[in-house]
């Protein structure tokens, strides 16, 4: 990662920081050309009008239903969402970004018992394999998506249920391309 990069990277606001994550001197890549969805509501909130832009840099991005997706977003070092970004003050990365090493189960989220399930993305992250995720930053994922669910459903509060194991077939979810 270039200097400049990490310069960016430092000024801007990050949600979801893990105590004792190594960062980016881990091996392990958090985030590289995965699977990473979001709310059309949000997408259209944040990156819509640099949609094509972003498309320039190489995302790929593809809607199906109520939920946008993206990938060649990272290389696991270089988050474009954040090195792209037009407002250097807030975090515009999808939430499942901001939640890393966990992941919302987007298929059954239960709108009428309000309850979010969260999954591990993977058992790739170090922290996830030796059983350190604290208390603490399971608070802070839910306190992100409690506050971002909050704002796209009209002040609805949802309950945040962790499932401690990876999501099943997270990577092989099949969109349709735009």
């Amino acid at each position: 990662m270039s200097i400049k990069v990490k310069k960016i990277v430092k000024k801007q606001a990050k949600e979801g920081v893990l105590k004792n994550c190594p960062g980016y001197k881990c091996s392990n890549c958090c985030c590289d050309d995965d699977l990473v969805e979001e709310w059309i509501v949000e997408y259209f909130a944040f990156h819509e009008r640099i949609k094509d832009f972003l498309i320039s840099k190489g995302v790929k991005i593809k809607f199906k239903d109520d939920r946008a997706s993206f990938t060649n977003c990272s290389d696991g070092k270089n988050c474009k969402f954040i090195k792209y970004s037009l407002n250097k003050d807030l975090d515009l990365r999808p939430i499942d970004c901001k939640i890393y090493p966990y992941v919302v189960d987007w298929n059954t989220i239960d709108f009428d018992k309000k309850i979010v399930k969260l999954y591990y993305w993977d058992n790739e992250c170090p922290l996830v394999r030796d059983n350190k995720i604290t208390e603490g930053f399971k608070e802070e994922v839910a306190s992100i998506l409690k506050s971002d669910f909050s704002a796209l459903f009209y002040g609805t509060r949802f309950e945040i249920e962790f499932i401690d194991k990876v999501l099943a077939k997270h990577r092989f979810y099949k969109i349709k391309t735009i």
